[in-house]
């Protein structure tokens, strides 16, 4: 059945030749129990590791029955060990974190069986050996003679051909030793067992033929057998593959019995995560929340042609302290201080013209065609209202925003739209930080006293959600004078927070205030007698915007105003053009129309049109993108130096396994079986990493949401997509699979033999 033929055996140690195996031949039958003895040193174990395929000789030949091994790779002798030959060792060689049951079934795994018949091979294996109620027993809780019985039961359970035993009785008592050789006894009868021992009394008494060696040579045969079969081609035994499960479930029961550093190390590699996960959080909660801000009509939802216009890109924000706020009782306005604001254009090409006029002529005559589309379109001619009121002292004053914020320490583009006029409806949502604006009926106000204004001379007082009006809104409107402003703003710089009276304004206080508004030529101060005649507006209600996001304050007047201010000859060529649309979707239409036109416009007509909100969400997501690529760059840091330390985490695991790493081999396990291994460790470390990262950070998300939401009134501002925390376990996984790499391809290439004398 199996012929050594001529085989040597040299180990090279620096110059120093050592040959283990000197032209040594031999032939075992299909079914007998052999004992090799020898002295220590005399290559007992050698030539046993060559019959079992964990070695390989020098020079001669291994011939199994009449089939040559010289042409053998190694995949070849990994499924030879597998399917052929069952090792018993002298120290048991079981996997410590494996239950004894999944140690026996590890064989089954290699050769392909899988499932319920592997679970019921490896219990009969188990039973067989007296093992049947201790199956789901580790190893470190069983007796010697127990684990040696596991170990003949793991090399039973394949029914290979040729069970091979190094040393079995070594370790055990005599009573014990007797136990295991009743068993190698009896396994005899129908196969070959090959054992090395050192007790020539066990050998006498239960082995079937002793081979005895000395310096690597046979010096003594009790039963020599003559094999006469020709020796046939070479043919290759069927391949073993480790499943990636089996290779999971031995990582992660290994992680287990190291659990406090296996944590330790995720938790390392998960602050990168945890880093890069909030980065995209908050990039997206931003991103969001200025997507919501345009759809909810506190950003311009418009597409404006402008006369003349530069390609640029502007941002601006005003900013005011929320916390500790006062709330505005039933029937007053509570003004907030909005002195904190900032402005930020970039630049980028020189000044260009449209042809408005042009435009505006193709729009009256094709209306029809975007009427679905838009709410209104608005001709904007840059006329400035002159509106007047009087001071305390009956003084006749300008209440035009530059003239009145320029005396107050702020920017002035706070209020610079101040008393625009157009030519049609306006979306009010559409004019933030203005005293005066147009507006429309149907919009979504809710009245707190008085009534929608209807005619020319009724003016509307607008304010957010929480019945806010900011207060330099509130000083260029006149309801307070410079006295009682320089008042508050000092004890706002002082620190000081204003009385609750200061900040109150009675609804009783503004309706039936009136103004007075004159055509827009006549830019002088006004006599007595000019105030008198000119057209006199009055508040006749107080409304809220039931839009959230709306945080403007306005006082608000009816289109009927425009159509007696702005003359007719100023009509023709409007300074803008701007298209309300009634969704987002519709700004397709919109758009579409616009480029119809373009399309059979000559070159001197052609008109450049933008997208309000579009250039200010793009232009914010391209900054908070920005800013984002940054921090994850420097996050990213992070990461490597946890990769790094999972690589090294790996290498001390492969070093503590080595032991493993040979029994995986001994029992038919390819290089690649232990490189599958290693990176099934490294997966479960990058998975539970990226887990764990994606874990903290949606509990750090949750957090900052709801201390967000009740301070800011902003809702979602951490926003972790599901689709990014996917991404990020991902790239964890990934991470630590390449770090470990080094690692795994090192354990796969240690000795067999070498690594199962390792303690």
């Amino acid at each position: 059945m199996l012929e050594v033929k001529n085989i040597s055996k040299l180990y090279q140690t620096d110059e120093v030749e050592l040959k283990a195996l000197d032209k040594v031949s031999v032939n075992l039958r299909q079914n007998e129990f052999v004992s090799i003895l020898g002295p220590s040193g005399s290559g007992k174990t050698t030539l046993l590791n060559i019959i079992g395929g964990l070695d390989h000789y020098t020079s001669g030949d291994l011939i199994i029955e009449g089939i040559s091994t010289k042409d053998y790779t190694a995949k070849d002798w990994d499924s030879y060990r597998n399917h052929r030959v069952g090792f018993v060792f002298q120290s048991y060689n079981l996997i410590g974190h494996q239950s004894i049951l999944q140690n026996v079934e590890l064989a089954l795994t290699l050769s392909g069986v899988s499932g319920a018949e592997k679970k019921r091979r490896a219990e009969e294996a188990l039973k067989e050996v007296g093992l049947g109620s201790h199956m789901n027993k580790r190893p470190s809780q069983l007796s010697g003679g127990q684990m040696q019985r596991v170990a003949i039961a793991r090399a039973l359970v394949n029914n290979p051909d040729i069970i091979l035993a190094d040393e079995p009785t070594g370790a055990l008592d005599s009573k014990t030793s007797v136990q295991i050789m009743e068993i190698l006894k009896k396994v005899s009868k129908d196969r070959l067992v090959v054992m090395v021992t050192h007790n020539p009394e066990l050998a006498k008494e239960y082995s079937s033929r002793i081979i005895t060696v000395k310096d690597g040579q046979i010096i003594g045969d009790t039963n020599p057998y003559k094999n006469t079969a020709e020796q046939n081609e070479t043919k290759r035994p069927k391949h073993t593959s480790l499943s990636l499960p089996t290779a999971l479930s031995l990582s992660f029961n290994n992680l287990l019995t190291k659990g406090g550093r296996t944590f330790l190390t995720a938790f390392a590699g998960s602050i990168g995560i945890i880093g890069i996960a909030l980065i995209l959080a908050f990039a997206n909660g931003v991103n969001d929340y200025a997507g919501n801000m345009v759809g909810g009509g506190s950003i311009p939802s418009d597409i404006t042609v402008n006369a003349k216009y530069n390609d640029y890109v502007s941002i601006s924000y005003s900013s005011s302290n929320k916390n500790d706020k006062t709330v505005a009782t039933d029937d007053s306005i509570l003004v907030t201080d909005d002195m904190s604001s900032a402005t930020y254009v970039t630049q980028q090409d020189s000044v260009k013209t449209n042809d408005t006029a042009a435009l505006k002529a193709y729009i009256e005559q094709n209306k029809s065609k975007i009427t679905d589309a838009v709410n209104t379109i608005k001709y904007d001619y840059g006329v400035q209202l002159n509106i007047y009121d009087k001071d305390a002292d009956g003084n006749i004053i300008k209440v035009n925003p530059v003239q009145r914020t320029n005396i107050v320490d702020t920017s002035s583009d706070i209020l610079s739209a101040l008393g625009s006029v157009s030519d049609n409806t306006v979306d009010v949502e559409t004019i933030t930080k203005t005293s005066f604006s147009e507006i429309i009926s149907d919009k979504p106000y809710e009245i707190l006293n008085g009534e929608l204004p209807d005619s020319s001379n009724e003016l509307l007082l607008v304010v957010n959600q929480e019945k806010e009006l900011p207060l330099t809104t509130m000083y260029s409107l006149n309801l307070i004078d410079r006295t009682k402003l320089n008042e508050i703003i000092t004890q706002l710089n002082s620190g000081i927070k204003p009385t609750f009276n200061d900040m109150q304004f009675n609804y009783a206080d503004i309706v039936g205030k009136t103004y007075r508004v004159t055509l827009p030529s006549n830019n002088s101060n006004l006599t007595d007698e000019e105030y008198s005649s000119a057209k006199e507006l009055k508040v006749v209600g107080v409304a809220k915007v039931k839009n959230e996001a709306d945080t403007s304050g306005y006082m608000g007047y009816t289109h009927a105003l425009v159509e007696e201010i702005v003359p007719e000859s100023q009509k023709v060529a409007p300074k803008a053009i701007s298209f309300y649309a009634k969704t987002n979707q519709d700004k397709d239409t919109i758009k579409s129309f616009l480029d119809t036109y373009n399309d059979g416009a000559s070159a001197e007509q052609k008109v450049h049109y933008v997208d309000q909100s579009e250039e200010f969400t793009k232009a914010l997501k391209n900054i908070v993108n920005i800013i984002s690529v940054v921090l994850i760059g420097f996050v990213a840091i992070s990461l490597v130096v946890s990769s790094i330390m999972i690589g090294i985490i790996t290498y001390i695991s492969v070093l503590e396994r080595t032991k493993e790493i040979g029994i995986l081999r001994a029992i038919g396990a390819s290089k690649r079986d232990v490189v599958r291994v290693f990176r099934a460790e490294t997966i479960i470390e990058g998975l539970v990493a990226g887990l764990l990262g994606i874990s903290i950070s949606a509990l750090i998300c949750m957090l900052v949401n709801i201390i967000v939401s009740n301070v800011a009134h902003i809702e979602n501002i951490a926003n972790l997509s599901i689709i990014s925390c996917i991404a990020l376990v991902v790239v964890s996984v990934a991470l630590t699979v390449l770090a470990g790499a080094i690692p795994a391809s090192k354990a796969s290439k240690k000795d067999p033999v070498e690594s199962l004398r390792t303690e």
